[in-house]
């Protein structure tokens, strides 16, 4: 798990904040680097295609390696194939084809994760889940620190570097997923009962009363196909049974999910950008920001860990949105400065502490909401919904910061974050309600 784990983390920011820089030393303007950083949408909608890959198999590699395998091989393949390909692509030439490989990256790189969840969930019994949840999470930030740090460090002129080095040696480490996928064995696949709970019947009975009594071949897919069986359960279903429990809360808290991270996830579209226009070096962005900034989401994450476990969860809800907004003005303050690597440092802290803190709250939030029958499945949705908005709205920021420029742009970020503190007050509220119901 722990090397699938680093294939898994390797090519997100390689198509993301370090392919940022990329374009922008190919002299690409802010704004279409920002409308470029669209090409993550693909990690949010992935659960869109995630039934076709848990059921389709792929002619002749089937056989060959069994149906995970066979999907993980050609996604680690086809990721490995890409980067080596953006590798040699100038993108100040050829900026349409870079983006094409981009793109193909992502939607390779979210497969991956599909058929890597599936893997490990497979692969191990119950008790073990949590050691090979460890193992992957730690691959995957080993994987983050190479692809942030380490391959801003290898493109950075100033040391003799450039971006097809970069990404030629990125291509080869995906190499340590290949050899994952060699020593991992074929995992016990067990064709599962899909739409047998009572909720499944009556959502697929539902569609089948809204088509057409003659369209008898839509029917019989929805009623027969694996595909369409395994939608039902693995997205419908799920949100159906959200709104049974939480009625017309459950759409407060959609609308707080979706809110929540907007602001750091606007903001962080441009923050490589942002430094590199400020004059730091790339090795000064990957040992400030990529490397100790981890280590400060990481501390931040254990914190909101603590936190929980010790104060109301919505309370440390509120206390991260405040902390992500004002965290976003000391950027603003930043850009009216001169550059500062002792400021850098001081601003990074806060933001990844709080950055940490907010995200590792969300996440226990999260595990309050599931119910046990749709737990993979409705964190799916969780953490679809959690970055939609932000990556939507990102896509705008290079435009943004033409339009304003930096100081206006963190200031507009931070503002952004309202809506998410005004919602966790309304579903703190609710609490205060269904306390005082219980003590009548």
């Amino acid at each position: 798990m722990l090397l699938l784990g680093f294939s898994a983390g390797l090519p997100f920011l390689l198509v993301m904040g370090t392919f940022s820089l990329l374009l922008k030393d190919a002299g690409i303007t802010r704004s279409d680097i920002g409308y470029a950083s669209w090409i993550g949408l693909a990690y949010s909608i992935k659960v869109l295609w995630a039934p076709l890959v848990d059921n389709l198999k792929i002619p002749f590699l089937d056989k060959l390696f069994g149906k995970r395998r066979s999907w993980l091989f050609v996604a680690q393949v086809g990721i490995t194939a890409c980067l080596s390909a953006i590798a040699i692509t100038d993108a100040a030439v050829n900026t349409a084809m870079i983006l094409g490989f981009a793109i193909v990256t992502a939607f390779l790189s979210a497969t991956q994760d599909i058929v890597i969840d599936a893997f490990r969930v497979e692969s191990v019994d119950d008790k073990k889940q949590g050691a090979a949840s460890a193992m992957y999470i730690m691959g995957y930030r080993l994987a983050m620190i190479a692809a942030g740090a380490g391959a801003l460090i290898l493109a950075d002129a100033e040391i003799g570097g450039n971006w097809e080095v970069s990404y030629k040696i990125m291509a080869l480490c995906m190499s340590i997923g290949l050899i994952g996928w060699l020593l991992s064995p074929e995992p016990p696949h067990v064709e599962k009962a899909i739409g047998h709970s009572e909720l499944d019947h009556r959502v697929t009975n539902r569609l089948l009363n809204i088509v057409p009594a003659t369209s008898t071949r839509l029917k019989d897919f929805i009623q027969h196909s694996s595909v369409s069986q395994h939608i039902i359960r693995a997205i419908i279903s799920p949100f159906v049974d959200f709104i049974i429990r939480f009625r017309w809360w459950g759409l407060v808290i959609i609308a707080f999910i979706m809110a929540f991270r907007v602001s750091d996830l606007v903001m962080g579209v441009m923050t490589n950008v942002f430094y590199d226009d400020m004059g730091f070096s790339k090795t000064e962005i990957a040992e400030i920001s990529k490397v100790y900034g981890l280590i400060m989401t990481i501390v931040g994450a254990f914190i909101g860990g603590i936190a929980v476990n010790r104060v109301s969860i919505l309370r440390c809800l509120y206390t991260g949105a405040l902390l992500v907004m004002m965290t976003n003005l000391l950027f603003a303050h930043m850009a009216t400065l001169p550059k500062s690597n002792e400021l850098l440092i001081a601003v990074i802290s806060a933001d990844n502490l709080a950055g940490g803190f907010a995200q590792g709250v969300l996440m226990a939030y999260f595990a309050t909401l599931v119910n046990k029958e749709f737990t993979a499945t409705q964190y799916a949705l969780y953490t679809s919904l959690m970055t939609l908005v932000g990556k939507i709205l990102g896509g705008f920021s290079g435009a943004d910061i033409d339009r304003w420029g930096y100081e206006l742009f963190f200031i507009y970020t931070a503002f952004l974050g309202i809506p998410a503190v005004i919602l966790v007050m309304a579903l703190m509220y609710r609490e205060k309600l269904l306390k005082s119901n219980e003590e009548e």
